[in-house]
């Protein structure tokens, strides 16, 4: 019985694993892609159960000891830069940036606050930024006096914050009005830094959503590419995993991903730890040093905030 399941739910998982790659283009399956490579970790561990299980029988089947080696290798390959990267450990950060999807829907206010009272950063990025929520933080505009708002009814509001002046600071509608983006040009130690802080729509629940946040990726890349300054942050709540290949339309070569060497630091889902998963990225420019990077406190949001220091030289 236990040969019989172990293996039968190995091939359930290898084929989450296979169908979500194979049909990424279409937006269930991009869904299902960014957990596809947790369904092939649990492929691992039936697979070794299988084996387990038919060790005294005669006849075996040497195939399936193909997978204990092959798994492995294909979860380094999409893991393994979060554990063995490059990164700036050691060195001295001279910039802090934060970045928070709050959750429209989130009413605690306070939780907010008493996070931020501990968590002290250069630049504060929120997403899901409503009225509501925009009458009720003031202690953010205390401490961080130069910033843009820009506040919907909708998911897509969004702000960031700084503690010193920006050179500029404008609202890019990349799709709609409804859905805006910021970019923020600032001087970190007298060097230019461009903050390109993003809520591109989930793919859910039609493939019009799915496609739009595909047009959105390619533009924020074009955007990125035509960029004259060196040192740049793309920063948000994406809505997507690098385990998708739909995330390369916006993966500019110009950029690293600041999670490199820091591990999973998981964000999303807060509430059903089963289903959390990194879309809440940050990108630098790859002349930046990542110093840090980690997850922030629970803030009663179904993300969590992420954090990262670095070195603009």
């Amino acid at each position: 019985m236990l040969a019989k399941w172990s293996k039968i739910l190995f091939f359930v998982f290898i084929g989450i694993y296979l169908i979500s790659k194979s049909f990424y283009e279409y937006f269930i399956f991009d869904m299902l892609v960014h957990y596809s490579i947790y369904a092939l970790i649990i492929a691992f561990f039936l697979c070794l159960l299988y084996n387990y299980a038919i060790r005294k029988n005669d006849k075996k089947n040497g195939l399936f000891l193909l997978p204990i080696f092959v798994i492995p290798y294909i979860v380094y390959l999409n893991m393994g830069n979060f554990y063995f990267g490059e990164n700036a450990k050691g060195e001295k950060p001279n910039f802090k940036i934060i970045s928070i999807n709050i959750f429209s829907q989130n009413s605690e206010f306070k939780e907010l606050e008493n996070y931020l009272k501990t968590e002290k950063s250069d630049v504060l990025v929120l997403q899901e930024l409503t009225p509501d929520w925009q009458k009720n933080i003031d202690f953010i505009r205390k401490e961080y006096p130069y910033f843009k708002e820009e506040v919907r009814e909708n998911n897509f509001g969004i702000a960031i914050y700084s503690k010193t002046p920006f050179d500029t600071i404008i609202t890019k509608n990349y799709i709609d009005e409804m859905h805006p983006s910021l970019i923020g040009e600032l001087k970190i130690n007298g060097k230019p830094l461009s903050i390109l802080a993003t809520h591109p729509v989930p793919p859910l629940p039609n493939q019009a959503r799915f496609e739009r946040r595909n047009k959105q990726y390619e533009l924020m890349k074009k955007e990125i590419d035509e960029m004259k300054i060196s040192n740049i942050i793309l920063i948000g709540d994406l809505n997507s995993t690098v385990y998708s290949p739909n995330f390369k339309l916006v993966q500019s070569n110009k950029m690293k991903d600041a999670r490199s060497g820091f591990g999973l630091n998981n964000s999303w889902n807060a509430f059903i730890p089963v289903f959390r998963t990194n879309i809440d990225q940050c990108w630098v420019s790859k002349s930046i040093n990542v110093t840090n990077f980690y997850r922030g406190e629970n803030i009663k949001s179904d993300h969590f905030p992420i954090v990262a220091e670095l070195r603009v030289e």
